[in-house]
């Protein structure tokens, strides 16, 4: 009756006799073939550094034995040891070792090449690896590795199967292990060649003449590597004969195969060029559409619809995708989401969840625009996404009874709680991307989509309500449905603004104060530094998407204005600034959490227009709101030559911290929403644009007159000279063939009465119904990309940047809510490159000659490698060039500047020039697998750069160019001398260091290699001096 418990906690579990008999065995056997037998270890080697590890005196353990009575022995006693140890008694002192001896047994064993004993081997080996679980990172599996990667090419389809299987299990027991471990297996599965024996098994696979399995087993180790090594995708997705082999696949009568198929893809599609590699195969998307079609099993469509999901990670890969198929793809992904309604249920059938679930999280490729949009509409996603919500719809339409929002939201609770946060991102990003003149198909009572915002304005209410007393269990929901409703809200669409707005005043209106205090209470806390944002993130985020909702009623504004809320949006911008914080919304709403089972790589521009700074954007959104019944606006602030100036009239106030955060939010990089709202903010203090390096050199050309190329003859007989290039780039139309009087050749005389340098080409009758005034700032925004405005000139200015089809300056003086995911406008210059800027190109400029490539030009006749440029663009960005256009001497006449770099490189300079950006260097797959001599071509093109920019004083440009190579620099070998070479040939010493210090590491391969024979003495003893620092750094 009081005996020990037998399950006490804490407590070992108990070896039976049997397993010790069995162990004793195993002992016995195994001490027949090996060495230096490990006897008592009381803790597990970890398996990266087995073969260098010694226990007292012993020698390294090694399976020595080749005679095949001896192994097969020993794998039989294997065997029945394995059958009685479980995964529990793996920690037991008297377990540790047997097991760490059977894995070491194991690697050599399967150096075998009699097949009996192989198949032997990899039978045990199969239930060794079950076994031990995600504790595999603990023990020496190298060799095991290295012999399973070599079995998979067997010609013995069985053997080639289990091998496999066990690297596969190998591979996913690593779980999510870091560090040296997973680089260790990496390079034993790549120097075995591993990938190399799948893709020739999978692209060989003939259905009928190979077992099924076979293609299976191959296919899913495939994907574990993919998913795990980001390195291991390109060989695959560059391998044409492989892509074409698993498109066939597709479309095969076995659906096990199809999706092997489909799951390979979208671990390839992990990375952003491999994604965009299988978006070029047209045929394959009819299949994948084709495949989320009802006539297909449901493990098929599913994994289509996960697919998809990778396929529209980024806006441009959702554009490739939606292009051709649109109207199918969304047929597809509705039809999933509504084929349980066919079983009469009036809820989603739990066997029919993970196929809704994975169409509900397609159908966030809503979030991009495009013209799938429409055919969601078109197709009545609105109904849909009501009945997923709750249950079947037309029950509650043929009750055709008036629910309160507290029953609509119980019915809602009903159902799933898996579909809610994807039925409100979609529902948010349908309204948000909606046209203004949009209309639901369906209206009055029984209109879906108005029956849809009330759900979200009712759980948001309940979800508010109950977010006082807890802070888990319903934030999750809180920041979708919120988020979903704030969307709507902001929705373009009058008729979904006017309708969230309705329905939210009137769910908020039992206890809307209440909620907004509490709302207030905490972010106070956060700006005050009492509760951090970053702690706390979701809670801050949920706070300030309810205030957004809240800042939409104008009824809440003075209590917001009187609780400080302005003060507190404020504080917080300016600790967001401050601590430079990057919060994406996807690292805090759940369900957008491990969507994507992998390690991604290769992809860009992949988060919403919230982009990386959550808590900023919605504090900037919010604000965008209150600004206008607030009194933090200041029409002292002043903008010189397209910077912003000091103002002292609000320095001692709050105004003056928050528009000296919202400057430096569009000066710097950050995303294209955020940059939008402090543009809107900003707005009402009478700024309109964005400023940027190049725009403020080029508001040095607006007094330019000695390269001037136009005049613009004003009403009142005054004239302007201006520059065709930057005209043509900025603000084409005043340059259009309905107001152009060309005068070519038309010596013109400037406003002070002298007589202009050279000959305008060009001469503009500006009409007598544009205002002076207005011109004249409009040619200040063009130039500089920012200005400030008047209130008196914000009329006419918005009626001639209408005319004039400057639709980013028209909004921002509208005061328009700027689209959802709308690029914010950069100041760029490139257009004047186009063909049509050649006809105002008054200098070329020439790379050096290439040797073996012909050149052709459709502008000139010219065989050398040349740009057509524009003197007033490049002569503003360098002092060295504007002496020189301007000393009078006869290299300031020349229609040639030959510029002493090649082609890389000049093309780079040029796009400095007219975008204030050098192109960077990615050091992603393309960049890893390129050839090693393109490599050093790239790398020997941003040298040139540092070069020229240090005689033509362009700092910005050697900077950059530095910064763009060292990232790339650790992914050279052999071309690395090479590249220190060429560095120093043009006295780089700083780039010698740095490709030095980068391949220190490598100086014993490259002496013994006789690489270092043709190199300088001092370079050689500058590798060596640096190789000797890093193996002390590497020995502390």
């Amino acid at each position: 009756m009081g005996g020990p418990s037998k399950g006490g906690k804490g407590k070992k579990p108990e070896v039976s006799d049997h397993l010790l008999t069995v162990r004793r065995r195993l002992h016995d056997a195994l001490s027949l073939g090996m060495s230096g037998l490990l006897k008592s270890v009381s803790n597990v080697m970890s398996f990266y550094s087995l073969c260098h590890v010694r226990v007292s005196d012993r020698k390294v353990l090694r399976w020595q034995s080749k005679d095949a009575d001896t192994q097969a022995h020993a794998l039989k006693t294997m065997a029945a040891f394995l059958d009685c140890v479980s995964m529990s008694l793996l920690q037991h002192p008297l377990i540790q070792d047997p097991i760490l001896d059977t894995v070491v047994a194991l690697g050599g064993i399967l150096q075998s090449d009699n097949m009996r004993i192989l198949n032997l081997a990899v039978g045990v080996t199969q239930k060794l690896v079950i076994i031990l679980g995600n504790t595999i990172h603990q023990y020496p599996i190298i060799d095991i590795t290295v012999s399973m990667s070599h079995l998979l090419s067997s010609s013995q389809f069985s053997l080639a199967i289990s091998s496999a299987a066990v690297l596969n299990r190998i591979i996913t027991s690593l779980g999510h292990t870091r560090g040296k471990v997973l680089e260790e297996v990496w390079n034993t599965l790549d120097k075995a060649d591993s990938i190399g024996n799948v893709v020739s098994a999978l692209q060989n696979y003939v259905a009928g003449t190979q077992p099924i399995e076979y293609f299976l087993a191959m296919a899913c180790l495939l994907e574990s590597i993919l998913r795990k090594w980001p390195l291991s995708r390109y060989p695959v997705w560059s391998n044409t004969k492989l892509m074409t082999s698993l498109q066939h696949h597709c479309a095969d009568s076995e659906a096990s195969v199809v999706i092997g198929a489909l799951k390979l893809f979208s671990a390839l599609a992990l990375c952003g060029h491999g994604a965009l590699k299988i978006l070029e195969i047209k045929e394959f998307l009819f299949l994948l559409v084709e495949n989320m079609g009802n006539s297909h099993p449901v493990g098929v469509r599913i994994e289509a619809l996960k697919l998809c999901q990778y396929l529209s990670r980024s806006e441009d890969t959702c554009y490739l995708l939606t292009d051709s198929y649109s109207e199918p793809l969304v047929q597809g992904i509705i039809g999933s989401m509504s084929g349980w309604k066919s079983s009469c249920s009036k809820k989603v059938p739990t066997n029919q969840l993970p196929l809704v679930l994975e169409s509900c999280r397609a159908a966030l490729l809503t979030r991009w625009a495009g013209k799938h949009h429409s055919f969601f509409w078109k197709h009545e996603i609105d109904r849909v996404l009501l009945d997923v919500l709750l249950g079947d719809f037309i029950v509650i339409q043929q009750a055709k009874v008036a629910l309160s929002s507290d029953e609509l939201v119980a019915i809602i609770y009903d159902n799933s709680a898996d579909t809610r946060p994807f039925v409100w991102d979609i529902l948010g990003n349908l309204a948000v991307h909606c046209e203004e003149s949009f209309i639901s198909k369906t209206s009055g009572a029984l209109c879906y989509l108005d029956f849809l915002i009330s759900c979200a304005c009712s759980v948001a209410r309940v979800l508010m309500q109950k977010g006082y007393g807890s802070l888990s269990s319903y934030m999750n929901e809180l920041e979708p449905v919120s988020r979903a409703v704030v969307l709507m809200v902001f929705s373009p669409c009058k008729y979904i603004a006017s309708q969230a707005r309705y329905h939210l005043s009137e769910t908020l209106r039992p206890f809307g104060y209440a909620s907004l205090e509490y709302v207030l209470a905490s972010l106070k806390l956060n700006a005050v530094g009492d509760i951090s944002l970053v702690s706390d993130s979701l809670h801050t985020i949920t706070n300030l998407i309810s205030l957004a909702c809240y800042s939409t009623l104008p009824k809440y504004h003075l209590i917001i204005a009187n609780r400080d809320g302005i003060t507190s949006l404020s504080s917080i911008i300016k600790i967001c600034l401050n601590s430079n914080l990057h919060i994406t919304r996807s690292s805090n709403a759940f369900h957008l959490q491990n969507r994507y089972c992998g390690r991604e790589c290769c992809w860009s521009n992949v988060e919403d227009l919230e982009g990386e700074e959550v808590i900023l954007f919605y504090s900037l959104l919010a604000l965008s709101q209150l600004i206008r019944s607030s009194n933090i606006a200041c029409k002292n602030h002043k903008v010189a030559l397209g910077e912003f100036g000091s103002c002292h009239v609000c320095e001692n106030c709050n105004a003056y911290d928050l528009i000296r955060g919202l400057q430096c939010i569009l000066s710097h990089s950050f995303g294209s929403g955020t940059k939008w709202y402090a543009a809107c903010i900003l707005s009402f203090s009478g700024f309109y644009g964005s400023p940027s390096k190049l725009g403020q050199r080029m508001a040095k050309a607006i007094d330019e007159n000695e390269l001037a190329d136009t005049n613009l003859k004003l009403s009142s007989g005054q004239s302007l000279l201006v520059h065709a290039p930057i005209i043509l780039a900025r603000c084409p139309f005043l340059l259009s063939k309905s107001i152009l009087k060309n005068a070519e050749d038309n010596e013109c005389v400037d406003q002070t009465g002298k007589h202009h340098h050279g000959k305008l080409r060009h001469e503009i009758q500006i009409s007598d119904r544009v205002d002076n005034g207005s011109l004249l700032k409009l040619l200040e925004y063009v130039y500089t990309g920012l200005i400030q405005v008047d209130d008196n000139l914000t009329k006419p200015l918005k009626v001639l940047a209408k005319c004039c089809s400057l639709e980013s300056l028209y909004d921002m003086l509208s005061r328009k809510l700027p689209k959802w995911g709308a690029r914010f406008p950069s100041y760029n210059l490139s257009e004047a490159l186009k063909t049509t800027g050649d006809q105002f190109s008054d200098i070329i400029l020439e790379a050096k000659p290439m040797e073996g490539i012909a050149w052709n030009c459709s502008t000139c006749q010219s065989s050398t490698p040349h740009l057509h440029t524009h003197k007033i663009i490049l002569s503003i960005s360098c002092d060295y060039l504007r002496a020189l256009f301007h000393s009078g001497m006869h290299d300031s006449y020349s229609k040639i500047i030959k510029v002493p770099v090649g082609w890389k490189a000049l093309t780079k300079l040029v796009r400095w020039f007219y975008s204030g950006d050098l192109p960077n260097l990615n050091p992603d797959c393309l960049w890893n697998h390129l050839d090693p001599e393109l490599q050093l071509e790239e790398l020997k093109s941003y040298v040139e750069l540092c070069s020229l920019a240090q005689f033509w004083c362009l700092e910005e440009v050697e900077e950059e160019s530095f910064k763009a190579l060292v990232p790339c620099i650790s992914s050279l070998r052999v071309p690395s001398i090479e590249l220190i070479r060429f560095a120093a040939s043009l006295n780089q010493h700083k780039i010698v260091d740095a490709v030095v210090a980068g391949v220190a590491s490598l100086y014993p391969k490259l002496r013994e290699g006789g690489e270092l024979e043709d190199l300088e003495e001092e370079l050689v003893d500058l590798l060596r001096l640096q190789y000797v620092r890093y193996s002390q750094q590497s020995d502390t």
